[in-house]
């Protein structure tokens, strides 16, 4: 897979994206419950892309090899608390990102006003957000997209940054852009390591579940997040984030 190849998936993935406003009104029609509207147009273009990659794929007599291997124990470890510090640092930039303004300030107001609305039936929003976005998500950007530059020969830093740059702009909205880079990367490189989609979608797990648990108890009090008004905190965080990363890389290394 290429550059253009990539760009072309990510394409068709966001367009059958929109016709999701077509999927709900007839999932509404048919007296679908709303608790769980929202788990099946979120898998709807996935399951459509999916096989449509399962088709090229018989067609053209490629092998999808994802690699199902479990890291040591320890190395999750350092592996999520990595990941903590760098959710620390990507809230700390996205901070940066205008809420107000009349595109920025009514898109973040959607958001807001979305999140609530789902958060309303929270089995299937946790276990679609949670369990089953990290899945699927992880399949096509570390498994299929960044899996296939690789193979392609293309420098490992680009092939993280282009999947990851792909991963940040399906989410539609600068913050989760950001984050979608930042954190992307970073599941990227993992990827890159240990070939391992199990730890990339552990990773996100992770990710996911502790974004939820923010958004549920502390958005309330926005002061909870203290490191936003503290510079010399968030430097002594990207330094212990730089240190530890240094020790991960050497024990990567020894697998």
């Amino acid at each position: 897979m290429n550059y253009i190849e990539a760009s072309i998936l990510i394409v068709v993935f966001t367009i059958l994206n929109f016709f999701n406003i077509i999927f709900r009104n007839l999932l509404i029609s048919i007296n679908l419950p709303e608790s769980i509207v929202f788990a099946i147009l979120y898998t709807i273009p996935f399951i459509l892309l999916f096989l449509f990659i399962s088709y090229k794929i018989q067609k053209n007599n490629l092998i999808l090899d994802l690699t199902l291997k479990i890291s040591p124990w320890y190395i999750y470890i350092l592996f999520f608390c990595i990941m903590f510090f760098l959710i620390l640092i990507n809230d700390y930039i996205t901070s940066f990102v205008p809420k107000e303004g009349p595109i920025l300030g009514n898109m973040y107001k959607e958001i807001e006003s979305f999140l609530k609305e789902e958060s309303k039936n929270p089995i299937p929003f946790f276990s679609t957000t949670i369990l089953l976005a990290p899945i699927c998500e992880e399949i096509l950007f570390r498994g299929i997209i960044l899996n296939g530059m690789l193979k392609n020969k293309i420098h490992p830093l680009k092939a993280i940054l282009f999947s990851s740059f792909l991963f940040g702009l399906t989410h539609m909205n600068p913050w989760q852009f950001v984050g979608g880079l930042i954190i992307g990367s970073f599941i990227g490189f993992i990827y890159f390591t240990t070939t391992s989609i199990i730890d990339c979608i552990l990773l996100h797990i992770f990710n996911n579940a502790l974004a939820l648990f923010t958004m549920f108890f502390f958005i309330k009090n926005e002061n909870i997040i203290f490191f936003k008004n503290f510079n010399f905190l968030v430097f002594l965080i990207i330094n212990f984030f730089i240190i530890i990363s240094f020790y991960f890389i050497k024990k990567i290394k020894k697998l």
